[in-house]
């Protein structure tokens, strides 16, 4: 597989590395006003707060060469590959720093990502698929003018394979590299201890570093100098400010000056985004959704953005306990998720219903398979021929003598605010609907470290669980730790197992390639129903008219791609 780029610059490909991130929960703003009124009437917000002390006629001023970004919640430290927040990755990743690989959406958002020269100029999977040559750009600079060269690329690769760094998410995508070697000053050979296509999609998501900043300290005394099209000018205040870098090797960005501006109050940042000092409000909640985001006075400036993350809310199962080792009750289970009804009542419609991690855009990209209503009838007759049936009438189904009693585990939920939608959450739907068939669900919650005891002693039936990552990624931390084993003697064929596809997933180096083994994937959950979805993250924010040339993937905007309308005001 040879891939060279074009004379040029294509877009970049901003991934987000999340961690185990739920939908955003209801709550209420702590003041609204109605952003349809007219602005000149609005007192200025405080959002200016945060823009270093500009003046409404500087802000003005700057406006056709800068981009306002809304960040809601704190960025925290940021660096690009230590433990980054999803903020720290939205701030520096195809902004300051780069991969060697660019994902680039799907056309016109049909079909699969692919993968296109960044710095590298061109890879090369070799026969066998167990060495993979790089050649990188060869007149790349830091923002600091030194030239990056394969040490740098060997330095950062290594540095994230190295246990001690504590760079799991990525160092995981990495295991079955054995050695990254120098070839000559612009290219290196990676040698892998066995085919791995997941390999290729973690060097579009890794920024190289050079090594002359890093090496030594990640943190580099809290120096960030990258490749990218933009360099940093500032963060302080809750505001963090780009600007573009002059001596960039490829197409310059088209847009000079890119500023993340931090403003938890949701209610502040629309009526901002109304006055024309925030461009992008990468989400709303559902207290003011879709009412005032739809309104004429925020339409007439403002259209809908949807980031469609890869991020689900499911149920794992504990298949190594009666009588969740009967593939039977695992999927009547599955079928009491009144999943429509949570979306709604429960997130706002700021999520929508999910079963398997399949989606176009998803963490398996590919066809996403139907997803089923709330279905007790169905659940009970289920469970009548798994034998868990109310022999004495009590209203609870049992076999040999023993109640069909489940233990869920999960963390806290926080208290939902009387002015939301429902007091009720995802939880409570949950254990409702299975007890009205006979199935009592006795819950058990409390902090991270309760969780992990819990999972870690195997006491427990059924875990709320969430998982975020990437467009495109590796499922086995989200599937292959709930995989069952196979029930004698009806044994599954291997083609249809879980393992089996999620091994097949691996063996493909091109996104195209995974697409097509995604239904196999499907399939085999549907046999076997290690878990259970319940929603999928659907965040619905904002985005001004005036800027053009937005591609949405893995969560976030290629923000190099972006360019103004001239005729804009």
């Amino acid at each position: 597989m040879v891939k060279r780029a074009p004379q040029v610059a294509l877009a970049v490909a901003v991934a987000v590395v999340a961690g185990c991130e739920s939908p955003a929960r209801v709550k209420p703003w702590r003041h609204a006003p109605d952003p349809t009124a007219e602005a000149k009437d609005e007192p200025a917000s405080h959002v200016l707060d945060n823009l270093a002390g500009q003046t409404d006629g500087e802000l003005r001023a700057n406006r056709p060469h800068t981009l306002r970004i809304a960040v809601d919640a704190e960025p925290g430290r940021l660096t690009p590959i230590v433990e980054p927040s999803v903020w720290a990755r939205r701030i520096t990743l195809g902004t300051i720093f780069e991969p060697l690989l660019r994902y680039v959406p799907p056309e016109h958002g049909q079909g699969p990502g692919r993968f296109e020269p960044r710095l590298a100029r061109s890879w090369h999977v070799m026969p066998g698929g167990q060495e993979i040559r790089i050649e990188i750009e060869p007149d790349v600079r830091f923002h600091d003018g030194e030239r990056m060269t394969s040490s740098d690329v060997q330095f950062t690769l290594d540095t994230v394979r190295t246990p001690r760094h504590g760079l799991e998410t990525l160092r995981s995508m990495l295991d079955d590299v054995q050695s990254i070697e120098l070839v000559t000053p612009t290219e290196v050979r990676l040698v892998l201890k066995r085919p791995n296509g997941w390999v290729l999609r973690a060097l579009a998501e890794i920024p190289i570093l050079p090594m002359h900043v890093y090496d030594g300290s990640l943190l580099a005394g809290g120096a960030l100098v990258g490749t990218g099209p933009w360099k940093l000018v500032s963060n302080k205040n809750g505001l963090v400010r780009l600007t573009r870098f002059d001596k960039y090797w490829g197409t310059p960005a088209a847009i000079p000056d890119l500023e993340f501006v931090y403003e938890p109050d949701a209610a502040i940042t629309l009526t901002a985004a109304k006055r024309g000092e925030i461009d992008i409000v990468p989400a709303l909640i559902p207290a003011h959704w879709p009412e005032q985001a739809s309104a004429p006075g925020v339409t007439s400036q403002l259209a809908p953005l949807e980031l469609a993350p890869p991020r689900m809310r499911y149920l794992a199962f504990n298949a190594a306990r009666v009588p969740l080792d009967d593939a039977r009750v695992r999927h009547a289970i599955a079928l009491l998720v009144d999943r429509r009804a949570i979306a709604k009542r429960v997130f706002g419609g700021l999520a929508r219903p999910a079963l398997w991690p399949i989606w176009p855009g998803g963490p398996a990209d590919g066809t996403e398979p139907t997803v089923p209503e709330l279905d007790p009838a169905a659940a009970g007759k289920l469970l009548d021929a798994a034998g868990w049936t109310d022999h004495d009438g009590d209203g609870i189904r049992d076999k040999d003598g023993k109640q069909l009693h489940l233990t869920l585990i999960g963390t806290e939920h926080p208290a939902l605010d009387p002015a939301s939608p429902t007091k009720k959450t995802e939880r409570d739907f949950f254990v409702e609907a299975a007890r009205r068939i006979g199935v009592v669900i006795d819950v058990k919650s409390g902090g991270e470290t309760f969780l992990e005891k819990r999972l870690s002693d195997g006491a427990w039936d059924i875990v709320e669980q969430s998982w975020g990552g990437l467009v495109d990624a590796p499922l086995d931390s989200l599937l292959a730790p709930h995989v069952p084993p196979p029930t004698p003697p009806a044994t599954p064929p291997a083609e249809s197992s879980v393992g089996h596809a999620l091994d097949a997933l691996a063996a493909v180096w091109d996104p195209a390639e995974r697409e097509k083994a995604a239904p196999a994937l499907a399939a085999a959950l549907a046999e076997s129903w290690p878990m259970a979805g319940i929603v999928a993250d659907a965040p619905q924010g904002l985005i001004a008219r005036r800027v053009q040339n937005v591609h949405v993937w893995d969560g976030w905007i290629d923000l190099s791609a972006l360019t103004f309308d001239p005729k804009a005001p």
